[in-house]
């Protein structure tokens, strides 16, 4: 009986016939006296910390993005299980780039040297303007070439020049 005739019979609310159950498994002993050497191997890759060399931290792809975008914010994000340590690149339209880092310390000394804003993601979260960004919402940009002009003179944005020694105003003609 196959896993899709089993499911097709728990979805009846069968169960499966007891000549056709699971066998058993071995158990350790019957395998071959319990020890180490007779245990199947397993081989696999590390999960966790991103490996990096020292030394091996190339910043140009993230000054490029800093350099190439407005308002440019990192967050740095904390290590998973799948994932080591990585930031967040974040420019002021919601733009955003991810990219893996070696450690915390080398990126915020990384945002001194350049004078990017660093935060952790961690305590203060993600801008809304990421989120808006991937749903397609863009921010509505006012320059000032889309300002209408100023309705009145020049000379009226200029302050008066008041002096303590001036002698106020003569009044009015009177007819």
């Amino acid at each position: 009986m196959g896993f899709a005739d089993r499911l097709r019979a728990w979805l009846r609310g069968e169960d499966a016939p007891a000549h056709e159950a699971q066998p058993q498994r071995p158990s350790r002993s019957d395998r071959g006296g319990g020890d180490a050497a007779s245990l199947p191997r397993r081989v696999g890759r590390r999960r966790g910390r991103a490996q990096h060399p020292s030394g091996s931290f190339d910043g140009s792809v993230l000054l490029e993005f800093a350099r190439s975008r407005n308002g440019v914010e990192i967050y740095l994000e904390p290590r998973t299980r799948l994932y080591g340590d990585s930031v967040l690149l974040v420019a002021d339209d919601g733009e955003y780039l991810r990219r893996p880092v070696p450690d915390p310390d080398t990126v915020r000394r990384f945002c001194s040297q350049h004078g990017i804003p660093v935060y952790d993601a961690e305590r203060t979260g993600y801008p809304r303007r990421v989120r808006d960004y991937d749903r397609g919402v863009r921010p509505d940009r006012i320059g000032l070439e889309d300002l209408p002009p100023w309705p009145g003179k020049e000379q009226d944005l200029a302050p008066p020049d008041v002096t303590a020694e001036e002698e106020p105003p003569p009044p009015p003609p009177s007819a």
